[in-house]
């Protein structure tokens, strides 16, 4: 059966940015009377939506599946090594908390992943994986 985690959710601070800035550009809007104004924060709405509406799925085989809400998936067949960084701060905390390491073949790659719950993420994967390499980074 398969494992699905979140995403974390926004922090208090994200939240106010988003704000600060759909106010900035409506009143961007209002003053330029343009649309053109608006364009880059409408490219950008997906991106915001789909960092944090992110869904962490465990196989039955032990691979790890990354879905967004735009059903784009990231597949990481043959997870090895996990690079976990509990007492990240900062820009670091939402970008490199998790490092996914796996190797197929001769396809092997990483990319970071930042669940809502590491420590069960990191413990079904294991469940699936006994030889995963867990390595903790203090920074």
């Amino acid at each position: 059966m398969e494992k699905i985690f979140k995403s974390k959710g926004m922090t208090t601070t994200e939240k106010w940015v988003i704000v600060f800035v759909l106010t900035f550009m409506c009143v961007a809007y209002l003053l330029l009377k343009e649309a053109s104004a608006l364009c880059g924060f409408i490219v950008a709405i997906p991106f915001l939506i789909s960092n944090y509406q992110r869904k962490y799925i465990i196989k039955e085989n032990g691979d790890l599946w990354v879905k967004t809400v735009f059903g784009v998936s990231q597949k990481a067949i043959g997870v090895n090594c996990i690079l976990y960084n509990p007492s990240a701060k900062g820009w670091q905390w939402r970008v490199r908390q998790m490092v996914v390491r796996y190797q197929n073949g001769l396809k092997k790659g990483f990319f970071p992943i930042t669940p809502a719950d590491p420590e069960g993420l990191i413990a079904a994967l294991k469940e699936k994986n006994p030889g995963l390499e867990l390595q903790y980074t203090y920074k």
